[in-house]
Parts: structure tokens; C-alpha cells; sequence
């Protein structure tokens, strides 16, 4: 059986977000044949941004150099949140993916992360009363902030009902 996972070279470097041009045409072309509707994002006053910056050491920008042009490949979703909300100066983890790309392949992994992330872990509404209230306590417990500030941000920011959280 052939491997599907194909080799590339990449590198975890911290550039500033602004040199991430703009999405990788594959990308682009999936997003319009597929006729992929925007994400909704959260408020950015509903994030504390020092987590949402500590995620990205976790899952760097993928992007991709071609002709001293970096192009968003990977980690869609977190670098347009990026982009919305912090300076394009402002220094991030990004995985830079160098040689030559099959598009197909980074079709398939947007497709896939666009989608099946969200399926993977699709909260039910106990799961977010219940993860409401971990979050407190684990932000207490590494004496953080809270990753929200205030029960009526999560529920924003989740996109959970009031009636929903209710039970929590």
C-alpha cells in the first residue's frame, strides 16, 4: 500500500504575522469550489489573548515560502483569528513548510480541519456547562486569569445559549 502522507521539510520560526501574505491559492480554490462559508468568530474581548497566543506554540501557522512570499497552508482558522485581532507585527510561532506541495494534499487537510475538527469535538450541552466550569478552576489552580472573562463571554465565545448554560 502506497503512502499518502507525502515528505516536505518544515521549520517552527517566530515571524512577524504580518508576512503571512495571504491563504495559499490551493486553499483559496478549495474554499470556492467547495463554496466554504466564512467561520463566525468569537469577539475578541471574549479571548484572553495571552491563551490564545500560548495555543499557537502548541499548533504553530503552517505557511508555505514560494518566490519570498509566505502563504497560509495550515491552522487556517487560528491565523484569520490572528489577523483580526493582533498588529501584523506582532511576532508568532509559524511552521514554515518548504518544497514542493501537492494540492491535492493541502486541499484535503483544510477540508478535513475545517470540518472534522469541529465534528471531533463537538460539545454536547453538558460537556459545555461542564468544561465552563473546569476552565475556572483550572485557571485557579495555575493561578492564570480566566481563559474568559465572564460566564456571559463563554457562552458568546461557544456559541451556547444562555438557557444551555443554564444547567451549569
Amino acid at each position: 500500500m502506497a503512502s499518502t502522507t507525502h515528505q516536505f521539510h518544515s521549520q517552527i520560526q517566530l515571524l512577524p504575522l504580518g508576512e503571512i501574505s495571504e491563504l495559499h491559492e490551493t486553499l483559496q480554490n478549495a474554499r470556492k469550489k467547495y463554496q466554504l462559508p466564512p467561520l463566525a468568530q468569537p469577539s475578541q474581548a471574549d479571548i484572553h489573548m495571552p491563551h490564545a497566543l500560548t495555543l499557537l506554540d502548541v499548533f504553530p501557522i503552517l505557511a508555505h515560502r514560494t518566490r519570498n512570499k509566505l502563504r497560509c497552508i495550515g491552522n487556517v482558522r487560528l491565523w484569520e483569528l490572528c489577523r483580526a485581532w493582533l498588529d501584523p507585527d506582532q511576532v508568532v510561532p509559524v511552521n514554515v513548510v518548504s518544497g514542493r506541495l501537492k494540492p491535492d494534499y493541502w486541499a484535503r487537510n483544510y477540508l478535513l480541519e475545517t470540518y472534522y475538527v469541529n465534528v471531533l469535538f463537538g460539545l454536547t450541552d453538558d460537556d459545555c456547562a461542564s468544561l465552563y466550569r473546569f476552565s475556572n478552576e483550572w485557571a485557579d489552580d495555575l493561578e492564570l486569569p480566566p481563559i474568559f472573562p465572564s460566564k456571559a463571554a463563554y457562552c458568546r465565545a461557544m456559541r451556547v445559549g444562555k438557557g444551555r448554560m443554564a444547567r451549569g
